[in-house]
């Protein structure tokens, strides 16, 4: 049986006071998520001199010469555009982790688990500031059918069994609505991401 997460949760690899940390961060109230898939043509309906140029279409025929030909390389982008809100109350009866403990008994500079809504979008600022998510180090994103069964009840993954992975072009949008708000609304885009190996990460080589 497959369980699709109705939130999402966003895991973030950071150097922080002087050692490489993990923060998680469960974004489930008001949870809204847009997704898009932009693609990138090698040849697209723009390049019209191009076509000319290569004589497209082939037959010459006077009434197609409004159908421009298309070639997909496999380029483009699927950005995922995500609104929450931050509070210190509880979520289905549980505190909501917002860092790389998930104790919300105790606030640190590393997780804000249980504290103000404006301290928990501090802290997960404070990770994506200092995170360089890419194709060397990105972010960890469970949402729908991409996850492995890690934040269900469950334990049961998703349809595409793993998380994705993405690099964070822009975020966390934060609004404070009033001097002494009981919660913050936040947005950032998390942008799926080709993973790369660091150069030392080959250790052995195969023999020919």
């Amino acid at each position: 049986m497959v369980t699709r997460l109705n939130n999402c949760v966003l895991e973030i690899d950071a150097r922080l006071d002087g050692a490489q940390r993990t923060g998680i961060f469960e974004l489930a109230k008001n949870y809204n998520c847009t997704g898009d898939i932009n693609k990138s043509f090698a040849v697209n309906p723009a390049d019209e001199v191009l076509n000319r140029a290569l004589n497209f279409p082939s037959d010459g025929s006077p009434d197609d010469i409004r159908q421009p030909y298309i070639i997909d390389a496999g380029g483009g982008k699927v950005p995922y555009k995500i609104r929450a809100t931050l509070s210190e109350t509880t979520h289905n009866g549980e505190y909501l982790q917002m860092g790389n403990t998930g104790d919300e008994t105790t606030l640190t500079a590393l997780d804000a688990t249980g504290a103000g809504p404006r301290t928990q979008a501090d802290v997960l600022s404070r990770y994506i500031e200092q995170a360089t998510t890419d194709s060397l180090n990105p972010a960890t994103l469970h949402l729908g059918h991409y996850h492995d069964g890690t934040y269900t009840t469950d334990g049961e993954p998703g349809l595409f069994g793993e998380p994705r992975a993405v690099y964070i072009p822009n975020g966390p949008h934060v609004v404070e609505a009033a001097d002494e708000a009981s919660s913050v609304e936040i947005s950032l885009t998390c942008v799926p991401v080709g993973s790369l190996e660091p150069a030392g990460a080959l250790t052995e080589q195969e023999e020919f």
